[in-house]
């Protein structure tokens, strides 16, 4: 397929910068507009690829749906060589990246981000379109503090999914909780492939928000659990149900966003605001799941955020809620003089408890009756004593030496029969399993069915382990396909690792080797134990003996062969110590 490298220029216009993604040779580029000098989105397909028709048609669809809280299509076309879709550029944060950056979000701001994300539903459904691939890597918080939606349709139909289906609808809608469970606990739990961590389960079953994070409040954390949870023998709950119940709890917008108008329809970021009397305004504000053409035409703007940290609720948020409840008064305090420390671990996501000291060290009290020059004989005494040890030591050393079974490998026992230890060699580790990683793949594998053969001790062809044939390379490089392909390998215990040693075909290949205590699902961060380039064979040394119980070997330049780039692996060994 054409236009598959960074650099290339598609229909004379959109020149191709970076590649987001791909799905099975069908790809996700970051690229700029020529024309109009700007960043847009583009999804390209081979022109015969059984995806494209699917692709063409979910372009279509997504223009028809006109929210401004989609990223618009602003081109699509079919040539004899490629099927291509260009959406506007998102200038922000996927609220993947904001959660792994600031960690889980107020409740009142994470019910507000799932409520637009459900009222795009409710309009896209009510149209008999959907997403079809929705999760926190596709929802946008631009940086005008708005929830824009990417992908929509044309992502999955990229994956080779119909967003069409009533099951694509279905999985919208709890991804859409999903979107919500994300920003409660930082953890996804939807149906749709994520990079994000996974929620937690008990016996199968996804806990609820309040038992990943505490202050969840009840309203959020039942709707949860009735999507995601001991709710799926439940009737399924409809996009307008969903948008009810989250924007029930966030509250009504505070304030429209101040976008600016547009020009043309080449340039413009979404319609101008349709200006309404206050009636219309409040019945508008107010309706839920009414048809689209009473109310939805009339948004044409998204909502602005809540405050990020929540108003004080005029009674606690798990009060009993008996009529004639009355909150209980707390007794008015004067602030205090001075900031007192925090600490450590007195503190939940920016919410600061009382300071209790009990994490402060204390020191410990002198001995006022400890005299200077009070013991000089117990020093004369010690000093004595460390004599006498000095010089047994030298006569057991002397001793040792003279027994002739006494090695470098063996050191023997001597002749008096007492056991000395030497320093452990680092030696082969047995019982590794080994995992293939391509976190920018999908699925994020590479030939998961050969990669046992890394590590199983045997000289044949058959269990090699291979990465695909790539058109580019991989690694750091401004034309490189992706950041790396990886190979987990399991110790089955703590070790401290002394070297690597690799039989590959094929040469050279750049590797980085990584230690820690768990395995790698997405590409490795911080600076690796070691890196090196080796051959058909070769060994990476690591310095200081890094400790850890998991080893990622990670490519990052593979071998030229027939037809792109490849690596293969014969063999991997892990030599270390086991760590007591």
């Amino acid at each position: 397929m054409e236009f598959t490298q960074s650099g290339d220029v598609l229909a004379g216009r959109y020149q191709l910068t970076d590649l987001l993604s791909e799905s099975r040779e069908g790809r996700f580029w970051r690229a700029q507009d020529a024309v109009l000098g700007r960043p847009v989105a583009v999804h390209v397909l081979d022109a015969h690829d059984e995806r494209a028709p699917r692709l063409m048609a979910a372009a279509r669809n997504s223009a028809a749906v006109g929210d401004p809280r989609m990223l618009r299509v602003l081109d699509a076309a079919q040539t004899d060589q490629v099927a291509y879709v260009v959406n506007e550029w998102g200038e922000g944060a996927s609220l993947e990246n904001a959660l792994a950056a600031g960690g889980p979000l107020p409740p009142q701001q994470a019910a507000w981000i799932a409520s637009e994300v459900a009222d795009l539903l409710v309009l896209a459904h009510d149209q008999g379109h959907a997403h079809g691939r929705l999760n926190p890597e596709a929802v946008l918080l631009d940086d005008l503090g708005a929830v824009r939606v990417i992908g929509f349709g044309v992502d999955a139909a990229l994956h080779g999914i119909d967003p069409d289906t009533r099951d694509s609808q279905r999985r919208d809608r709890v991804d859409a909780v999903g979107v919500l469970y994300a920003a409660l606990t930082g953890k996804w739990a939807g149906e749709t492939l994520s990079s994000m961590p996974p929620a937690p389960r008990d016996h199968g079953r996804v806990l609820r928000p309040r038992q990943v994070r505490a202050g969840v409040p009840r309203p959020l954390d039942d709707l949860c659990d009735r999507v995601l949870g001991s709710g799926a023998d439940m009737p399924p709950l409809t996009a307008a149900e969903l948008h009810s119940a989250l924007a029930g709890f966030s509250g009504e917008p505070t304030a429209p966003l101040n976008r600016p108008s547009a020009a043309n329809e080449e340039t413009q970021a979404m319609a101008p605001p349709t200006e309404l009397e206050p009636a219309e305004a409040q019945a508008a504000s107010n309706a839920i799941g009414v048809a689209p053409d009473a109310v939805r035409p009339q948004r044409q703007r998204p909502s602005s955020p809540p405050p990020m940290q929540d108003p004080t609720p005029s009674k606690p948020l798990f009060a009993d809620e008996t009529p004639g409840y009355v909150p209980p008064q707390r007794p008015q305090q004067a602030p205090p003089a001075a900031r007192r420390p925090v600490a450590p671990d007195a503190s939940y996501n920016g919410w600061q408890g009382p300071w209790t000291g009990a994490n402060v060290p204390i020191a410990e009290e002198p001995d006022y009756n400890d005299k200077p020059g009070a013991s000089w004989l117990r020093i004369a005494m010690g000093v004595a004593l460390v004599v006498l040890v000095l010089i047994a030591g030298s006569i057991a050393w002397n001793i040792i030496s003279d027994d002739p079974n006494t090695t470098a490998e063996n050191p023997g026992t001597g002749n008096n029969g007492g056991d000395t230890t030497t320093e452990a060699k680092p030696t082969p580790i047995k019982g590794i399993t080994a995992k293939d990683l391509d976190p920018h793949g999908d699925p994020p594998s590479e030939y998961p069915d050969l990669v046992a053969g890394v590590v199983d001790g045997k000289d044949d062809p058959v269990t090699n382990w291979r990465t695909s044939t790539y058109n580019d390379q991989i690694g750091d490089g401004p034309r490189s396909l992706k950041p790396g392909i990886g190979v987990v390998l399991n110790l089955k215990d703590d070790y401290a690792v002394d070297s690597l040693k690799f039989r590959m075909i094929g040469e050279p290949t750049d590797i980085s080797v990584y230690v820690g205590d768990s395995p790698w699902t997405d590409d490795p961060s911080g600076a690796p134990a070691a890196k090196g380039s080796v051959g058909a064979e070769g060994e990476i040394k690591l310095g200081d003996a890094p400790e850890g119980s998991y080893v990622l070997v990670w490519l990052t330049g593979l071998p030229t062969g027939d037809g792109g780039y490849r690596a293969e692996v014969k063999e991997i060994e892990v030599l270390g110590t086991p760590v007591s």
